[in-house]
C-alpha cells in the first residue's frame, strides 16, 4: 500500500475516530489491542491488569513511532531521559476507555451488491413460479387427484388425529404443519400431557411419535438437557358426550428403538411404575415411534371423543417428549414405523366429500369454492411432488442467502462491546473511569487523577493541537488529539516520528540504521551515525507527503545502495571495521518469512491470494505473513531463522546460524518437495540449459562456465547413482537434488 505514514501512525492510534467509514482505519487499532491480555483473572488482580494493558498501549506506541523507551517512566521518573512519570500517565490517561472488541465490515461492497442483486432476481423468479403454480398449477393437479385417486386405500394407512393438547405442567403446545405438536417454553420437571381428538372411526393400534426438533436440546425428541425423554404412562380412553370415560386396554408394545429392555423398555409405558418408561438414549436427535394395540379393537362413535394420557414422572427432571405426533389405524399388526401417515380424519371426510360431488362445470365452481375445497388442497399441497419441489428450491435459495461475505476483525475503540473475556461473570470492568498517577506504579498507592496529555519534552509553543496543560477530560477525544500530535511537524512530534520511521527503512535495506537502537533514540540509545543524513532522510518523507516508496527509491538508487562488498586491501577496512559509515556492501542475510517465502517462489508453489485469515498449518502455500502466532504452537521453520517475540516491539531482529538451518533445507519433507516443484518448473532436454535455468530461477543471474561445468557434472553423477531407476525417473530425481542443492546455498538466502 502507498498509504501515507502519517495517515497510517493515526490509524493506528485512533483510525476509528479519524474515519469512521473506513474499515481499514477501524482494522488498524488492532495494534492497540494486540498485546497481551490475560483471561483468567480473580478480583484483586482486576485493576492492576488495566493498567498493565495500558502500559503495553503506551510503551509500545513510544517505541514504535517515537523511539522512546517512555514506558521506562511507569514506576518513577524516567532515570536517563527527560520523561517524568507524570507524561507516561497522561499519556496512559488518552487510551482510559479503549478497550478490545470485535466489529463486522464489508471490506468488498462492490461484489457484495452483485451478490445481492443476484440473489434478488434468483429468489424473485422462484418465488414468482410458486406464486404461479399455487394459483393454476395446483388446482388443476388436485383435480385430476380427485378424479383418479381412491381415497378408501388411505383407510389402511396411520391416520393422525388433531384435536386439544394440554399439560399439567403448563407446557403451551405449537401445532405444525405436519400434525405434530412442538413442546413451548420452560420445560416442567414433570407433567402429564392429554391429548383430546375427534375420531369417530375402529381403532387397532395407537401410535405415539417422538420426533427431533432443531429447537430442542441436541435435537431432542425429549426435553431434557441430553434431548432424552421417559415417557412412563400410556392411557388411552373414550369419551362420551356426557363426560365419562372408559379406558381402552393397550398390548403388544413395540417400538424403533428403546434405550434397554428392562426399565426404559417401551414396554415400561404400561406398567404402574412411575418411576420407568420408554427413553431412547442412543439415538438422541432422530425420530422415534411407539405403536400399542388395542386389545380388542374398538369404534369410537361420531359424537365420542378419543383422549390419551401420556405421563412423564420419571425422577429424572424435564424428561418429557418435546415434539410428539399421535396417530391410529384400523389394521392389525400395525408396524412400528416412523411417518407414513394418511389424512387427517377431518381432511379425510372432505376429501370424501368433494369426490362425492358431481364434477359438471356447472358445479365446478361451487365446489372449488367449498370449505371442503380449500381443506382438501391445504392438505394436497403436502402430497404434491411438483408443488413441494418448488417450495424447496424457494427455502434452498432463501436458506442460502446471498453470500454476503463480511469480516469480522480485531478493534480497540470506545463504546463498543468488549471482546468476552473469562473474568466476565465476576464483573471485569474491561476499563476504568479514571486513570491515576501510581507511586512506583503499584495500584494500591494513588497519587492523583491525571487527564490526557504528551510528553513535555515534546510539547512546542501552543497551538491548535492540545498541550499538556490544556488537555480534554474526554478520552474519546484524546486518542484523536494524541494520533494528530503524534505527526504534527510544526507543535507535536512528527519531526521526531519522521526520523524513527526513515531509520528504520534505512536498517531495511542496509541491515542497520543510521541509529543502531531503533527503538531508542533517548540517552541509552546509539549516537546516529550520520546525524545529517538521518535529519534529510525524515525532511525528504514530510516533503514527500509522508509516502515512504519515494524512501524507498532514493535509498536504494543512491551510490550507498549500490555499492559492491569489500576487498581485502581496502584502506577503509582499517578506518571503520565495522562499516559504520556504510563504505561498502555488507551482506545479509533474509528474514524467516522472506526465506520460505522464496523457496515457494521458485518452486512455482506460492500461492498469492491476499488478505483473508491466517493459518497454523506450516504447509499452507500462501505468504508466511499469513501464519497465526500461538505462543504453544510456533511454526518449526520460523523459529530456526530466529522468528522473533511477538509480544513486544523488536527493533532489530537477530540472525544467528546454527546447524539446523542447514539441516532444513537437505533434510525436512518441506525442502525436499520444494526442491521437486523447483525441478518440474526447469527441466529441459539439455543438461547446461538445465543448470542455466536454474540459476536463472533461483539466484536471478547466469551460470559462470565454471559453475555450469560443476552443474552439468552433477547431475550426470546424480543420474549414475539412481541407475536402476527409469530413465525419466532418475533425470527427474538428478534435477530435484541439483535444484536442493542450489536453495541450500548462502547466496539464495543472503542479500549480497
Amino acid at each position: 500500500s502507498d498509504l501515507p505514514y502519517d495517515q497510517f501512525v493515526q490509524w493506528q492510534i485512533a483510525g476509528d475516530q479519524i474515519e469512521p467509514q473506513n474499515p481499514l482505519a477501524w482494522m488498524a487499532t488492532g495494534f492497540l489491542g494486540g498485546g497481551v491480555f490475560p483471561t483468567q483473572l480473580t478480583e484483586t488482580e482486576f485493576e492492576k491488569t488495566r493498567y498493565d494493558e495500558l502500559d503495553d498501549m503506551v510503551a509500545t506506541t513510544g517505541v514504535a513511532f517515537l523511539g522512546l523507551s517512555i514506558g521506562c517512566a511507569r514506576c518513577h521518573d524516567h532515570k536517563f531521559d527527560p520523561l517524568a512519570a507524570e507524561d507516561y500517565y497522561r499519556m496512559a490517561a488518552t487510551f482510559e476507555r479503549t478497550i478490545r472488541s470485535e466489529k463486522t465490515f464489508d471490506l468488498d461492497p462492490a461484489e457484495n451488491e452483485r451478490r445481492r442483486l443476484q440473489y434478488d432476481a434468483k429468489l424473485k423468479t422462484a418465488r414468482d413460479e410458486l406464486a404461479v403454480y399455487e394459483k393454476t398449477g395446483l388446482p388443476k393437479e388436485f383435480h385430476e387427484w380427485l378424479a383418479n385417486e381412491k381415497i378408501d386405500k388411505n383407510l389402511s394407512k396411520w391416520q393422525v388425529v388433531t384435536g386439544e393438547i394440554s399439560s399439567s405442567g403448563g407446557s403451551s403446545f405449537q401445532r405444525l404443519a405436519d400434525e405434530s405438536y412442538l413442546a413451548q417454553g420452560q420445560p416442567p420437571n414433570q407433567e402429564v400431557v392429554t391429548f383430546t381428538a375427534p375420531l369417530g372411526k375402529p381403532i387397532a393400534a395407537l401410535r405415539i411419535e417422538a420426533l427431533a426438533d432443531a429447537s430442542l436440546p441436541n435435537k431432542g425428541p425429549g426435553r431434557a438437557p441430553n434431548g432424552n425423554f421417559a415417557l412412563c404412562k400410556v392411557e388411552v380412553f373414550v369419551v362420551g358426550k356426557d363426560g365419562t370415560r372408559q379406558k381402552m386396554q393397550l398390548s403388544s408394545p413395540r417400538a424403533t428403538f428403546e434405550q434397554d429392555k428392562n426399565s426404559l423398555a417401551v414396554a415400561s409405558a404400561l406398567d404402574d411404575n412411575a418411576s420407568s418408561g420408554w427413553a431412547v438414549d442412543g439415538q438422541i436427535g432422530r425420530d422415534h415411534a411407539a405403536v400399542f394395540d388395542v386389545a380388542s379393537p374398538s369404534s369410537v362413535a361420531a359424537d365420542e371423543r378419543l383422549q390419551v394420557e401420556l405421563s412423564f414422572t420419571h425422577p429424572n427432571p424435564r424428561h418429557a417428549i418435546g415434539r410428539l405426533r399421535i396417530s391410529v389405524t384400523d389394521a392389525s399388526a400395525a408396524v412400528a414405523e416412523v411417518g407414513e401417515v394418511g389424512p387427517p380424519e377431518e381432511i379425510l371426510k372432505a376429501i370424501a366429500k368433494l369426490q362425492s360431488q358431481t364434477s359438471d362445470e356447472r358445479h365446478a365452481s361451487e365446489r372449488d369454492n367449498s370449505a371442503d375445497w380449500q381443506q382438501g388442497l391445504a392438505w394436497f399441497k403436502s402430497q404434491s411432488a411438483r408443488y413441494l419441489a418448488i417450495t424447496n428450491a424457494v427455502a434452498e435459495i432463501e436458506k442460502a442467502g446471498p453470500g454476503i461475505q463480511l469480516t469480522t476483525v480485531l478493534v480497540s475503540s470506545e463504546g463498543l462491546p468488549h471482546l468476552r473475556h473469562h473474568a466476565d461473570d465476576r464483573g471485569y470492568p474491561h476499563f476504568y473511569n479514571e486513570t491515576h498517577l501510581l507511586r512506583r506504579g503499584v495500584v494500591t498507592q494513588k497519587v492523583s487523577v491525571v487527564t490526557p496529555g504528551f510528553p513535555e519534552v515534546l510539547r512546542k509553543a501552543p497551538t491548535s493541537a492540545v498541550s499538556t496543560s490544556e488537555a480534554t477530560s474526554e478520552p474519546n477525544q484524546a486518542r484523536r488529539q494524541l494520533a494528530e500530535w503524534m505527526t504534527d511537524i510544526e507543535a507535536g512530534a512528527g519531526s521526531l516520528a519522521a526520523r524513527v520511521i526513515a531509520n528504520r527503512l534505512w536498517q531495511h535495506h542496509f541491515g542497520k540504521g543510521i541509529v543502531a537502537s531503533p527503538n531508542d533514540f533517548g540517552e541509552m540509545g546509539d549516537r546516529p551515525s550520520n546525524p545529517e543524513l538521518l535529519d534529510w532522510l525524515g525532511q525528504e518523507l514530510v516533503e514527500q507527503n509522508w509516502r515512504l516508496k519515494p524512501l524507498h527509491k532514493a535509498i536504494m538508487t543512491s551510490q550507498t545502495y549500490l555499492q559492491g562488498n569489500k576487498s581485502a586491501n581496502d584502506p577503509h577496512s582499517k578506518l571503520d571495521p565495522e562499516n559504520v559509515h556504510v563504505w561498502h556492501r555488507a551482506p545479509r542475510r533474509l528474514e524467516a518469512e522472506a526465506i520460505r517465502d522464496s523457496m515457494l517462489v521458485v518452486s512455482g508453489e506460492l500461492d498469492s491470494k491476499m488478505f483473508g485469515p491466517g493459518t497454523l498449518d506450516q504447509n499452507m502455500k500462501r505468504r508466511s505473513v499469513y501464519f497465526f502466532i500461538k505462543r504453544s504452537q510456533l511454526i518449526p521453520s520460523m523459529m530456526l531463522f530466529d522468528w522473533p517475540e511477538h509480544l513486544v516491539s523488536i527493533g532489530q531482529r537477530q540472525s544467528t546460524t546454527v546447524a539446523p538451518q542447514a539441516l532444513m533445507f537437505m533434510n525436512s519433507q518441506q525442502g525436499r518437495l520444494y526442491a521437486e516443484s523447483f525441478a518440474r518448473r526447469i527441466a529441459t532436454d539439455n543438461a547446461e540449459n538445465t543448470v542455466a535455468a536454474a540459476y536463472s530461477t533461483a539466484f536471478g543471474r547466469k551460470p559462470t562456465p565454471s559453475e555450469t561445468k560443476v552443474g552439468v557434472e552433477f547431475l550426470a553423477r546424480a543420474k549414475e547413482l539412481r541407475a536402476g531407476a527409469e530413465k525419466a525417473e532418475a533425470e527427474r530425481l538428478a534435477i530435484a537434488d541439483f535444484c536442493q542443492m542450489l536453495m541450500s546455498m548462502n547466496e539464495f538466502i543472503y542479500i549480497d
